[in-house]
């Protein structure tokens, strides 16, 4: 064995086995396939000492070597495409196709005796003997890789953190690998390899490997740890045959004699055969080792995505998760949004170690949310930034700005059945770290398992407040119901105490006008005090009368005759007048005419009108300490009515629609039974007619009630619904 054309197909090898595996863990990314691209063609321009051993004739390695240079024609070019693509230098693309061109020529030419002459094939050197293009192509390669350095030292000067990182350690690999095409240059005017530069070309993907597992390019962590354990093991499986058959040769020679070769051969075929199980242990190690923290806290969090479904608290809950991510992940802050119904678009409902320009909530028309209901993967900012510099889809430069407008460094989308239910804020690791495919693998598995806990903690938070809302209304119900049998009976005693009144009330006023029929008998000044007795007793015998006639309840008054509305207000005002006076209250009756004639009952019109100026009292109380309550009748072809205008303080829109509702009062507790309004509607509906409301809150309130006017048909199915 040679050592020159062994290293080169070790180098060969481990090009190839990044190249692959970069390719399968990102098709769809361009950054991997150009990387991929690039690699495999400098892997088969590494195996150019390989081989151009193998064949014994010079001229088969010629050309050999003729087809090697075909392919390596493109690797600056190839390289140069790479670098654009981690730049993000879209305006290059013009010099890429230039430098294109320049690579088809010379693989063209590459199969010329323009290019090698012939091939050195002297242990340990296997070189190209240069011919008069080949500096030429020396001198593209030099142009590329310069233009390609020049702009990543650029690059690293106006980078900060992350990105920095990532970029010093792509120059040293871009560095590395020119310095190893150099010296293959100088062995085809040489004849001498003073160094086995294809060694450069195993360093350097193991540079990008720790760019890769440091500082998260390309997105394979785990892979290339697992290719630079296969890379290792694989290396002692080739290589120490390989030393045995070279340095130990005279030691074989000496015990095995002519068959010397077989001991190399025998422990070729044991590693071979150990070597997988090698590889194995030394990969779940170097995961173990590397990954340990990491795999500590995911652990936790698939744990804690079991028990999170046993929290019925949404609040709880909530704060449980961010709790459990920020702390054992280590992050520097988190937020989750959930979807409002109402408002249509996420709310910030829970968080910790939140920055004060934390966005409230996420608009449901927004990039991200559009983006997550189409695509569904997480977002990690440092890719979506690469891509809203690498791509022109502007997609990605509204979800760069909105995550950082969200202070995001990975943002995770739950779904429920194809709903998006909520948004997971992660900010960023410390000490630097970055985040995995594990972890976004793990974060996926936590956030659909909070999906379904989220919903099982709102549906338990409705039925609560349900059952809270419903408790309420049947406790207010239950005290209403109480106060208006109250009120029942207080109006039953009212009748019955005004009813004993009227007999002394009699007597009295009987006896005072006996006596004043008697004047002559009497002085002038005990004249003057029965005539105020018997004015007092003809007031109070008034006021009894209008208490007896409206505590009757109106079923019990079914009797439908001609009635004046002139009349019923008269009535009532006269009724209410002296007591609203008592409270600066003024009532004002305006009406044209006294015929104002509909069919109806009489006590019930006047107990419509009576609870409204009622109402319309309290409601100027609530706002001021007077004002005046109008009354006033109007009538058209159809309707014959009466409208009750205060100066109160209004209804407001919500609620002016509950008004006529059983039981439903603004009034407090013990002020009100909420059945006034609604017995007035009842009574008027009775009547074929209806009750209206315009209203302003603090700008007072209008009640119209109006009633057909007078005819044969309305008179007879207004005796039948009274009877």
């Amino acid at each position: 064995m040679k050592l020159y054309p062994t290293i080169s197909l070790i180098a060969a090898a481990v090009c190839y086995i990044f190249a692959i595996l970069v390719f399968l863990n990102g098709k769809r990314n361009t950054q991997n396939r150009a990387f991929c691209f690039a690699t495999m063609l400098t892997g088969t321009w590494a195996l150019f000492p390989f081989l151009t051993s193998l064949p014994e004739d010079n001229l088969d390695a010629l050309a050999i070597a003729r087809g090697i240079y075909f392919f390596a024609s493109f690797v600056p070019t190839a390289w140069f495409y790479f670098m654009i693509n981690v730049l993000g230098c879209t305006n290059e693309n013009r010099k890429f196709f230039a430098f294109f061109c320049i690579s088809l020529f010379f693989s063209v030419i590459s199969f010329s005796p323009f290019m090698i002459k012939y091939v050195i094939r002297f242990a340990p050197n296997f070189s190209p003997q240069a011919a008069p293009l080949f500096f030429l192509f020396i001198l593209f390669f030099v142009v590329v890789f310069a233009e390609i350095l020049i702009k990543l030292f650029s690059a690293v000067r106006r980078a900060a953190g992350h990105r920095r990182s990532q970029l010093v350690y792509i120059s040293w690999a871009y560095f590395i690998g020119a310095i190893s095409g150099i010296l293959h240059f100088v062995s085809a005017y040489t004849g001498k390899e003073p160094f086995p530069h294809d060694i450069l070309l195993i360093i350097y993907p193991c540079i990008l490997s720790y760019a890769i597992l440091r500082y998260r390019l390309l997105d394979i962590t785990v892979t290339i740890t697992r290719t630079g354990v296969f890379a290792a093991v694989y290396s002692i499986v080739l290589g120490l045959p390989f030393v045995a058959a070279t340095a130990g040769r005279y030691w074989l020679i000496k015990f095995l004699g002519i068959n010397w070769w077989v001991g190399p051969l025998v422990l070729m075929a044991i590693l071979a055969t150990v070597g997988p199980f090698i590889y194995i242990y030394l990969h779940k190690r170097a995961e173990a080792i590397l990954l340990r923290q990491q795999r500590e806290y995911q652990g936790i969090l698939k744990q804690s995505a079991i028990g999170i479904s046993r929290i019925r608290h949404l609040k709880e809950l909530l704060n449980f998760i961010t709790n459990v991510i920020t702390e054992n992940v280590r992050i520097s802050h988190m937020a989750i949004y959930l979807f409002d119904v109402k408002k249509e678009r996420f709310v910030l409902r829970s968080g910790r170690h939140l920055r004060k320009n934390q966005p409230i909530y996420i608009d449901k028309k927004s990039p991200l949310i559009s983006w997550f209901e189409n695509q569904k993967d997480p977002l990690v900012y440092e890719e979506v930034k690469q891509k809203s510099e690498n791509e022109t889809a502007p997609v990605f430069k509204e979800l760069e700005k909105q995550m950082r407008g969200l202070n995001a460094d990975v943002i995770l989308a739950s779904f429920l059945e194809d709903r998006l239910v909520d948004i997971f804020i992660l900010g960023s690791k410390y000490l630097g770290k970055s985040y995995t495919v594990e972890d976004l693998n793990v974060f996926s598995v936590l956030s659909s398992e909070a999906a379904l806990a989220i919903e099982n903690a709102l549906l338990y938070e409705n039925i609560e407040e349900q059952v809270r809302e419903r408790t309420k209304e049947l406790v207010e119900m239950q005290k209403q119901l109480i106060q208006a049998e109250k009120l029942a009976t207080v109006g039953t005693l009212a009748g019955g105490v005004a009813h004993e009144i009227n007999n002394p009330l009699t007597a009295i006023l009987i006896n005072a006008q006996m006596l004043l029929a008697d004047a002559g008998s009497i002085n002038p000044e005990s004249k003057k005090s029965v005539e105020l007795i018997e004015e007092a007793a003809k007031r109070c015998r008034t006021i009894v009368q209008k208490l007896m006639a409206y505590a009757k309840k109106p079923l019990e008054q079914t009797q439908v005759s001609k009635i004046n509305l002139s009349n019923v207000v008269k009535s009532v005002v006269s009724f209410l007048s002296y007591q609203f006076e008592q409270e600066n209250i003024k009532i004002i009756a305006d009406f044209k005419d006294n015929d104002y004639l509909i069919n109806g009952n009489q006590n019930e019109i006047e107990q419509i009108l009576t609870n409204l100026i009622l109402n319309a009292k309290d409601a100027i109380k609530q706002l001021k300490k007077n004002g005046k309550i109008q009354v006033s009748l109007f009538k058209n072809a159809d309707w014959i009515g009466f409208e009750v205008k205060d100066e109160g303080m209004g209804i407001a829109k919500e609620i002016i629609t509950k008004i006529f509702d059983p039981f439903f009062t603004t009034k407090d507790v013990g002020k009100g039974t909420g059945l006034g309004l609604s017995i007035c509607q009842t009574i008027a509906e009775r009547h074929h007619g209806r009750i209206m409301v315009q209203s302003e809150v603090k700008k007072g309130a209008i009640f119209t009630v109006q009633f057909p006017r007078i005819n044969e048909s309305n008179k007879l199915e207004l005796e039948l619904a009274s009877s």
